[in-house]
């Protein structure tokens, strides 16, 4: 009998578990190291009385064959067990003189709501809401990772993107650079949507379509049950996780990765692959010591965009919310305060009213995100002066619940619980570079950025996740997983299998 190949992963987040699934599924002995004492990683929440706080998911891909990656996630998920809730809204924007704007993720009802809100600027909306639909009706994936490609795949390409090229062209600017040609400052107002500002116009085009579509949507029981259903196909394909297993070290013999040690000193050797699914800049300053760095990373960890960290606000209301929406974009006359550099005009609400596994009967789960780059200022903070650490958090919560008051009544007095996350707090359970919750931004332009899974000179080793892909998230870290799954299998001569 063949020995089955040994394979150590650093990082039980979502592409540690999406590797490891697929390599057991073919033929591979794996074994995942987690620095926690759970699965997970980004893709996490935590129970605060009776309240569990979502502090990942907004939504992600859902059932259905439309799109390639769908049916891929279909593979390690079994989506019957899953309920999701469809957003027919992106946000609920409310202004501060009382007016409001739905953003209705319904091509159609966007495109009336933008006119009637901006007639100067109808030209640029019809074209945006063509493109909509156009993205929808298409699978922009590519069938398989670039570096599996052959000659023929190159040709076959230019014939595929036909259909959408031209308008992947259009709108290939940054979110900012384009909504500046609108006439309108309402309508650069409410297309000027945080989250999508750190890509490309037709990411968030694209976006649109697939929500539309149903295509994605918000897993009910949130971001951990969500990562708890990939752990478990993972443990069924027989593969083991350590939790409370920290790698230190990644151990290097002769230019080849052959195992781990642990923070405890504890040695695993005898890999015949090292994959590290988790931070980049840890993997390869720290575990590797800096000895396999070329012009290009060191670049790029200098002076790339990187996705911010965030202060999370988690609020648990013994009062139901059912009559509310359920994402609200609230607009401030003035700004609002989060760190010494960082200040904002806008508080994104999520009211969890539609996912009652959240909290108990009767009451509701709120939460506000605010990106900050200031992860020096809050990690000083919380080492050096704890106190003024703990004030500054307890003021953006209270500032953030007289702002709900005041839009949204009948609040305040009814708070149970409050909980704030800071970059420090995910620096410290993720062990995330300056706590980023999704690594590199991905840059304007036509073609995405494609980075390396393995580092020059260094032998049977690879990287997978957030920090080798631009763009971040769960569906991106999925992807980059399973890429990388089907490049090991390549090389092994293994028939890819996508299913147990």
């Amino acid at each position: 009998m063949i020995k089955k190949k040994e394979i150590h992963i650093i990082g039980a987040g979502i592409a540690g578990l999406t590797i490891g699934c697929y390599l057991q599924m073919n033929g591979f002995n794996t074994q995942i190291f987690e620095s926690h004492s759970i699965a997970g990683g980004l893709c996490t929440a935590w129970k605060r009385k009776g309240y569990t706080f979502d502090g990942c998911i907004h939504s992600t891909i859902a059932s259905g064959d439309r799109y390639k990656l769908n049916k891929w996630f279909g593979e390690i998920i079994n989506f019957d067990t899953i309920k999701y809730h469809f957003y027919n809204e992106l946000s609920l924007i409310q202004f501060e003189d009382g007016k409001t704007f739905h953003f209705y993720t319904n091509p159609d009802k966007l495109e009336n709501e933008l006119i009637a809100l901006a007639p100067e600027d109808e030209t640029f909306i019809k074209k945006m809401i063509q493109s909509i639909k156009v993205f929808a009706k298409h699978d922009l994936q590519m069938s398989k990772p670039i570096e599996l490609w052959s000659p023929l795949d190159y040709y076959l390409r230019q014939f595929i993107t036909l259909p959408y090229i031209s308008h992947l062209s259009k709108w290939s600017k940054s979110l900012k650079e384009t909504i500046s040609k609108c006439k309108s400052p309402l309508l650069r107002s409410v297309l000027n949507q945080d989250f999508f500002t750190r890509y490309p116009f037709y990411f968030f085009l694209i976006s649109l379509g697939q929500m539309n579509n149903n295509s994605v949507g918000y897993p009910i029981g949130g971001s951990l049950q969500f990562a708890n259903t990939i752990e478990e196909t993972y443990k069924n394909c027989g593969g083991t996780i350590h939790y409370n297993s920290k790698v230190e070290k990644i151990i290097v013999n002769n230019h080849r990765a052959s195992g781990i040690v642990l923070e405890d000193g504890k040695k695993m050797e005898n890999a015949d692959y090292v994959i590290s699914a988790a931070d980049g800049f840890e993997t390869i300053y720290s575990m590797l010591d800096g000895k396999y760095i070329d012009k290009k990373i060191t670049q790029r960890y200098e002076s790339h965009s990187k996705w911010p960290s965030v202060v999370l606000v988690s609020l648990g209301v013994n009062r139901s919310f059912a009559t509310e929406p359920s994402l609200v974009d609230i607009r401030l006359n003035s700004e609002f305060i989060i760190d010494e550099q960082t200040k904002t005009d806008t508080l994104p609400v999520t009211i969890y009213n539609f996912d009652s596994t959240l909290a108990p009967e009767g009451k509701t789960c709120i939460r506000v995100i605010f990106h900050t780059h200031n992860y020096k200022y809050w990690d000083d903070l919380k080492k050096n002066n704890p106190v003024l650490y703990t004030k500054e958090k307890n003021r953006i919560a209270e500032n953030c619940i007289e702002i709900l008051d005041k839009r949204l009544g009948n609040i305040k007095n009814y708070v149970e619980v409050i909980d704030v996350a800071t970059p420090a707090t995910f620096k410290r359970y993720t062990k995330n570079w300056n706590g980023s919750i999704q690594g590199w931004e991905w840059m304007s332009g036509l073609i995405p950025e494609h980075f390396k899974n393995n580092l020059k000179g260094l032998q049977n080793f690879y990287m997978t996740g957030q920090w080798t892909m631009p763009g971040g998230g769960i569906a991106g870290a999925f992807l980059n997983a399973r890429d990388l799954a089907r490049i090991i299998c390549k090389k092994n001569r293994v028939a890819f299998k996508g299913r147990r």
